[in-house]
């Protein structure tokens, strides 16, 4: 089903069916040139040592290049790839290594040739050992004063959110504190772990920064910042959520474009995976369109905008990526 004026532009496979491989967690950058980079965590099956973080251009002749490692062959799982282009043109990539959530690091890697090559691998965060530190699924994004705010979380024990912050172009960074949702969860469980709120998305407002936040509670959480220091505890907004993942992107029109999986029950299923806006800076989100309404595993939604275009890669069936491109949006 499509939105009210959207232009369905683009809707493509990024990756070939591989029989006994497994792919997840896009995430993607639109180039100066006019091309797409993609990247994702790609191997036998996510949490095994042959997972590694992968990627592929979309040409300017709207096809998909051949897929290729990024990531170090280790023996040790990669998940979740995060990009960011910084503003001397550079890009970063950071993603997790770990064999569990629970003992995640992070790692980086920068480009200084549009995404075509890659420098060795170094810690986000040195030593770090809380279970990864910066993006943990959705975008970075510059705030006003140029510093660089990461929306993160750790699933040690309860799942928890926070905010790193970068005052000198992502050299180094400083942490908020936890947010998290325990007193809501201790009436419900005996033990907390793996229950709470995580993989949060960020957007900017003339009222401060802001970030919804995937939960365990069958609803997505919500919280604000109007110094990008302090933030506001997490409460439950009026949109479902299956325990998957989401994003948003922002249009300068002041309309907000949430992607999820509208479905209210925890590990619920990931069908459909739909489109909602918002007309007051996320409040309230009204239906837009779905992006599919297959039978199946769709999830994990990118979301970015530009020139009157909103993209989207999201995760098929973890067979392949889907690539979808909607105009006059």
């Amino acid at each position: 089903m499509k939105g009210k004026n959207m232009k369905l532009l683009a809707n493509e496979f990024i990756l070939p069916f591989v029989e006994g491989m497994s792919c997840h967690a896009s995430h993607f950058v639109l180039l100066r040139d006019g091309r797409v980079f993609c990247v994702f965590f790609y191997g036998s099956a996510e949490g095994n040592g042959d997972v590694r973080i992968f990627g592929s251009f979309r040409e300017r002749d709207c096809s998909w290049s051949e897929p290729f490692a990024i990531s170090e062959d280790d023996g040790i799982a990669h998940w979740n790839p995060v990009l960011f282009e910084r503003k001397d043109g550079a890009y970063m990539l950071f993603y997790k290594v770990g064999k569990t959530t629970s003992d995640w690091k992070t790692l980086c890697r920068v480009s200084t040739d549009d995404c075509r090559t890659w420098s060795d691998s170094y810690e986000m965060v040195q030593g770090d050992v809380s279970g990864g530190r910066g993006p943990v699924r959705n975008k970075a994004i510059y705030l006003p004063d140029g510093s660089i705010l990461a929306p993160g979380s750790t699933e040690v024990g309860e799942w928890k959110c926070f905010f790193d912050r970068s005052t000198d172009g992502g050299q180094t960074w400083s942490r908020s504190d936890d947010l998290c949702i325990t007193d809501e969860l201790t009436p419900k469980y005996e033990d907390l772990a793996g229950h709470g709120i995580i993989q949060p998305t960020l957007w900017l407002s003339a009222d401060g920064v802001h970030a919804l936040m995937r939960s365990s509670e069958g609803r997505i959480y919500r919280t604000d910042s109007t110094d990008y220091t302090h933030w506001c505890k997490p409460y439950a907004i009026d949109m479902p959520n299956n325990n998957s993942g989401i994003d948003v992107a922002r249009l300068p029109d002041g309309r907000l474009f949430l992607a999820c999986n509208p479905v209210g029950e925890n590990w619920g299923s990931r069908t459909p995976l739909s489109l909602y806006v918002s007309h007051d800076n996320g409040l309230t989100f009204t239906f837009y369109s779905h992006l599919t309404t297959m039978r199946g595993k769709y999830a994990y939604p990118a979301l970015r905008y530009a020139d009157g275009c909103l993209h989207v890669t999201y995760t098929w069936n973890r067979k392949t990526l889907t690539y979808m491109c909607m105009g006059d949006i």
